[in-house]
């Protein structure tokens, strides 16, 4: 991230001692200290949150595609539907199933009176 040498370590360091001192240092480094550790905290929080992003988009993503995969060309719009609210539609999308395996009888008119 940055790219600090030893000189340049040395020359913040002597800085740091004229300009705060010796008696107070430790403190400053306590205090820098505790900046860094809230950083780092706050990056990793920021690291946790995209990488739960990106797995729940992959989720999502592998969940549709294995839907798509698995769900029958006649029921692809259904869901859509119903998650809108609104009724199935009623339009025929192929023949009627059989109810009753046996045959059915003769339709015969009522008898005369």
């Amino acid at each position: 991230m940055f790219d600090l040498g030893w000189s340049e370590i040395l020359v913040i360091a002597v800085v740091a001692i004229v300009v705060i001192g010796p008696k107070d240092m430790p403190q400053a480094f306590r205090t820098v200290g505790q900046w860094m550790s809230k950083a780092r905290a706050l990056a990793r929080e920021f690291q946790g949150h995209i990488d739960d992003l990106m797995r729940e988009t992959q989720v999502d993503e592998m969940k549709r595609e294995f839907q798509s995969m698995t769900r029958p060309p006649e029921l692809e719009g259904l869901e859509d539907e119903l998650m809108a609210g609104h009724a199935p539609s009623t339009k025929a999308s192929g023949p009627a199933p059989e109810i009753a395996d046996e045959p059915a009888a003769p339709v015969t008119s009522p008898p005369a009176p």
